[in-house]
C-alpha cells in the first residue's frame, strides 16, 4: 500500500476536493507534470508518463482543508485513477450529493473517512445502476451525527462495505432497516462512545447484519445482563470489546457466555473488577468465560486455562454461595486440595554463634540492619572499638581451620539479609 503524503492544505474556506488535491500535491507554479513531495518536485515515473498524466498516491489525506464539495469531475477522476484510500476528515462536507460526486470520480476507493463532516441530514439519493460503488470496503463516519436512515440508504449504493464505522454519533436508538433488510456482507462495526445503556438496544444492529463479527463498544455505558434473545441476534459475532463499559457484576460478565460464538473478548476498565491485582482479574475472567481464546489481546494458552480454572476453585472453595461455574469446573477437576503457604522471604531475626579469641557466645540477631550497625553492636562483645576490628562470615558447613576460609565483609552498606544468614551460621571478629 503506497503511503499516504501528508503536508498541510490550503487554507483557503469553501474549496473543493479537486482545489485541496492541487494545493497539497502539485506544483501548480510550474508544470503540471510534478507532484510536490515533503517540499521536493518530482517527475513522474515512467508508468505515468505512459498514462499520459500525473498519479497521485493511492493513500491520500486531506484533513482540515475546509473541503465543501466535489470540484471539476474530469480533472478530479484523472488525478484519482489509481486511488484506493482518502481520508476527508475534519471538513466542512454537507450535503450527501457532493459525497456521491466524490466517490463517482474515484472508481477503485476502498476507504473513505468522512469522520467529523456535519454530515447529519438526509441524503436523497436511491440505489440505481448509475449509484451502486462496488469497490468501498470501509467506511469512516464517526462524529458526523448522520441519521440511520440515511447509513442504511449508504448501505444500499455500497454493497460492498465490510467494516462500518459509527462512533461519537449521539446515538440513543437504533431503528429496524426498512422492510427488515439486512447487509450481510457487513463484518466489523465501530460503535463507540454512544449513548447505549442496555443490551436490548443492540438487536436492531444482529438483524440488520447478521454476518457481524467484530463489534467494537468502548466507553458506552451498557450494563445488565445478556438474554439469550440478545444473543440470537448475533450468531456470528466472535470478537467483542467492551473497554470502559458499565458491567457491575461477575453475573454479567458471565453472560457473555450466551453468544455461540464469542471467542475474543476486551474487558479492560470495567469498574467492578479494576481494584484487584491483573492476575487475579485476568483468571477469574477466563475461567468464568469457557470459550473465550483470547483475552485483552493476549492469547489464552490450554495450560493458562487450566491454572485459571484451578485458581478459580481455591478462590471459591470457602465462599458461602458459589457462582454456577463453580459447580463446573468440580465436575472436570474435582475437589482441589488447599495449595500450600510457603514464605520465602529471609526471617527477620536468625540464631547465630559470634566468635572473638577465646570466647563465643550463641546470640538472636537482626538481618535487618547493615553490615556497618551490626559490628558496632558486635564489638561491644568484644570490648573492642569497631575501628579496630574486622568482621568474618561463615555459614555452618564450613569448617573453621582457619581464617582463610571465612569471608570477609567489607561492605559496610551492604545489608546483612544478602547474605542469605541461616540459623546456624557464625560470625568471627578478629583485631586489626
Amino acid at each position: 500500500m503506497a503511503e499516504a503524503i501528508t503536508r498541510t492544505c490550503s487554507t483557503q474556506y469553501d474549496q473543493s476536493v479537486l482545489k485541496a488535491l492541487e494545493s497539497k500535491y502539485l506544483d501548480t507554479d510550474h508544470n503540471e507534470d510534478y507532484i510536490k513531495t515533503a517540499g521536493i518536485q518530482i517527475m513522474h515515473n515512467l508508468t505515468s508518463i505512459k498514462a499520459g498524466g500525473i498519479t497521485l498516491p493511492q493513500c491520500l489525506a486531506l484533513n482540515y482543508c475546509h473541503i465543501s464539495k466535489a470540484g471539476d469531475a474530469g480533472r478530479l477522476h484523472e488525478l484519482c485513477r489509481r486511488v484506493r484510500e482518502l481520508d476527508i476528515a475534519e471538513n466542512d462536507l454537507k450535503d450527501w450529493n457532493e459525497v456521491v460526486n466524490i466517490i463517482n470520480q474515484i472508481p477503485h476507493l476502498e476507504f473513505l473517512n468522512l469522520s467529523s463532516n456535519p454530515l447529519n441530514c438526509k441524503m436523497d439519493l436511491h440505489p440505481s445502476p448509475t449509484t451502486q460503488f462496488t469497490s468501498l470496503k470501509r467506511l469512516a463516519l464517526n462524529n458526523t451525527k448522520v441519521p440511520w436512515e440515511t447509513t442504511y440508504d449508504l448501505l444500499d449504493i455500497m454493497p460492498g462495505v465490510e467494516e462500518l464505522h459509527l462512533s461519537l454519533n449521539d446515538y440513543r436508538n437504533i431503528p429496524s432497516t426498512p422492510n427488515n433488510k439486512t447487509y450481510p456482507q457487513l463484518h466489523m462495526l465501530q460503535f463507540n462512545e454512544n449513548h447505549i445503556s442496555q443490551w436490548e438496544q443492540l438487536c436492531p444492529l444482529g438483524r440488520a447484519f447478521p454476518q457481524l463479527t467484530s463489534l467494537i463498544l468502548i466507553g458506552n455505558k451498557i450494563c445488565g445482563k445478556i438474554t439469550p434473545e440478545v444473543t440470537a441476534n448475533f450468531p456470528k459475532l466472535c470478537c467483542l470489546n467492551l473497554t470502559n463499559t458499565c458491567m457491575q457484576s461477575w453475573e454479567e460478565l458471565e453472560t457473555l457466555n450466551n453468544f455461540p460464538a464469542l471467542v475474543d473478548v476486551r474487558l479492560q476498565g470495567i469498574p467492578f473488577c479494576e481494584n484487584m491485582q491483573e492476575k487475579e482479574r485476568r483468571q477469574l475472567c477466563i475461567a468464568r468465560l469457557g470459550n473465550v481464546t483470547r483475552l485483552n489481546g493476549s492469547q489464552v494458552k490450554d495450560t493458562e486455562r487450566e491454572d485459571a480454572e484451578r485458581a478459580f476453585i481455591r478462590y471459591y472453595m470457602d465462599s458461602a454461595t458459589k457462582p454456577e461455574r463453580y459447580d463446573e469446573l468440580i465436575k472436570k477437576y474435582g475437589h482441589l486440595d488447599r495449595l500450600a503457604v510457603v514464605d520465602l522471604r529471609p526471617p527477620n531475626n536468625v540464631k547465630i554463634t559470634l566468635q572473638f579469641e577465646e570466647k563465643s557466645e550463641v546470640m538472636f540477631i537482626s538481618v535487618k540492619q547493615t553490615i556497618k550497625e551490626f559490628k558496632r553492636r558486635m564489638a561491644k562483645f568484644a570490648c573492642v572499638p569497631s575501628t579496630k576490628l574486622r568482621l568474618f562470615y561463615g555459614d555452618q558447613d564450613i569448617n573453621m581451620p582457619g581464617c582463610e576460609s571465612w569471608q570477609e565483609l567489607l561492605y559496610h552498606t551492604r545489608m546483612v539479609y544478602t547474605l542469605q544468614v541461616k540459623d546456624g551460621d557464625r560470625f568471627m571478629l578478629v583485631r586489626r
